[in-house]
């Protein structure tokens, strides 16, 4: 009984934890991890394929002391002339290349803290500009959408963009 009770006092004080403080931390203690999934994010098989058999590329993210384990999932679609449009609209000078999404989940199937999703993506995209990352909210799980140039550079893009992401990209 008492491991359980210190895994939901570890809990409860993660919830105060902001995704800031987590990003830090994450960046600090793991760089591998967050060098993999960049890695990953370049890799062609991360480029969403439309034959049935295709599934995003995975990968368990570092545990932290009293949290349960996440993978991190990452889907990598060509943005389309209708989204280079938008963002060019949107005043983006730089050309949009790729539309990134990540969903952080638990594979035991718990609830994934929006500060530690958070905390991944931005120790993740630490050079993002305010409006670049977007998180979807209707998703059972964390899920973050932003738009990447050639160099894979997160550029501003405008939030109502990612309502349409698969239409759009």
């Amino acid at each position: 009984m008492l491991p359980i009770m210190i895994k939901h006092r570890i809990r409860l004080m993660s919830s105060i934890i902001s995704a800031h403080r987590y990003a830090s931390h994450l960046a600090e203690v793991f760089p591998t991890a967050l060098t993999d999934v960049s890695s990953m994010m370049r890799h062609p098989r991360s480029l969403a394929r439309s034959i049935p058999t295709w599934r995003p590329p995975s990968i368990p993210l570092p545990t932290l002391p009293g949290e349960d384990s996440l993978t991190l999932t990452l889907s990598r679609h060509r943005a389309g002339p209708a989204a280079r449009q938008i963002i060019r609209d949107f005043g983006e000078t730089r050309q949009a290349a790729y539309l990134i999404t990540v969903r952080i989940s638990s594979p035991e199937g718990y609830k994934v803290s929006n500060r530690l999703a958070e905390g991944w993506i931005r120790a993740l995209t630490n050079s993002a500009e305010a409006g670049s990352i977007h998180q979807l909210t209707d998703e059972s799980t964390p899920t973050f959408c932003w738009i990447v140039d050639a160099h894979f550079t997160p550029i501003k893009s405008p939030a109502y963009l990612f309502e349409m992401s698969r239409s759009a990209a």
